[in-house]
């Protein structure tokens, strides 16, 4: 059989959503956002973690395991008076999508239990049949839309490996200092990214000012400048629709701390509720990369430095 989303997470087919969860962020925990495993890592939780895409998701991977079945069945070896030999059927499908299928290296199952995200976004749906629905434009709406607006490198930090790096001058006060320090700075940046998804992911047709100020409030200076220069184009479009859109973060996983404590970058699953005129309401649901500093002089806030999705990062 085919390799499957499960056997990239290395779970068993039963496993419960926590499984799952921990199986994901485990499996992500030691790649660079850059690298091609982490995208994958993050599609297949997002299936698996979405109850609807995975009971379309086990569906097809159960259809392809009879239709590979019945394929091996065996045959007569010679064939009936007067009836030539068929052609024999293609194999069937591979479950995972090729472009996002590592070459090795997946992480082992045995991984502590963590909280289930509600919802994940992910690439291509389960049931193809059902077509997405076009959401409105502008990078709080969709993947390719938030490179846009931004209009920032899609590249993210490559920071220091998580853990603490230990040097043999090191005295083991120093080095649980640092331990403290990048735990404190962990938990602190993956609530930090929780929490901003929601002022820097949204904005209302009748109030693209304010919002405009409240989401540059989340930002570093040089992109909430780009995010400025972009905001006239949005804020006509937006007006022209009547968009309206609320942004919700449905779970997180720290994937890079600085040694330091100064920088972070998290993985985060968005929902996206959008409303525009004359259109039934809808939910876009993606995960979305984020690059967090601290901001100057402050202990514990954090500012968005850069950001992308899905179908942007890597």
């Amino acid at each position: 059989m085919s390799p499957n989303l499960y056997d990239l997470l290395d779970v068993d087919e039963a496993a419960t959503p926590d499984q799952i969860r921990t199986a994901w962020k485990s499996a992500i925990a030691d790649l660079d956002p850059t690298d091609r495993r982490f995208r994958a890592f993050n599609d297949a939780a997002g299936v698996l973690l979405d109850p609807d895409k995975r009971a379309a998701y086990d569906a097809e991977l159960a259809e392809a395991r009879a239709d590979e079945d019945r394929h091996s069945e065996p045959v007569d070896d010679e064939p009936e008076d007067d009836q030539p030999e068929a052609d024999q059927p293609d194999a069937a499908p591979v479950l995972v999508p090729d472009a996002d299928v590592p070459d090795a290296d997946v992480p082992d199952a045995d991984v502590p239990d963590a909280d289930l995200p509600a919802e994940a976004r992910t690439g291509e749906d389960a049931d193809a049949a059902a077509p997405a629905p076009a959401g409105p434009p502008g990078w709080a709406l969709g993947a390719a839309a938030v490179a846009a607006v931004l209009s920032v490198a899609l590249a993210v930090w490559v920071l220091a490996t998580p853990g603490v790096r230990v040097d043999a001058a090191d005295s083991p006060g120093a080095i649980a200092e640092r331990a403290v320090v990048q735990e404190r700075a962990a938990l602190a940046a993956e609530q930090a990214a929780e929490q901003m998804v929601g002022p820097v992911l949204s904005y209302n047709h009748k109030t693209m000012a304010e919002d405009l100020e409240r989401i540059r409030g989340n930002m570093t200076d040089k992109l909430g400048e780009k995010q400025a220069a972009s905001w006239p184009d949005i804020t006509k479009e937006a007006e022209e629709q009547q968009i309206v859109v609320e942004a919700a973060a449905t779970g997180a996983a720290l994937t890079r701390v600085a040694s330091d404590g100064e920088r972070a970058t998290v993985v985060v699953f968005v929902d996206q509720q959008v409303q525009k005129k004359d259109a039934e309401p809808f939910v876009l649901r993606m995960w979305a990369t984020m690059s967090l500093v601290k901001a100057s002089g402050s202990e514990g806030r954090w500012l968005l430095d850069d950001i992308c999705t899905d179908d942007s990062c890597g």
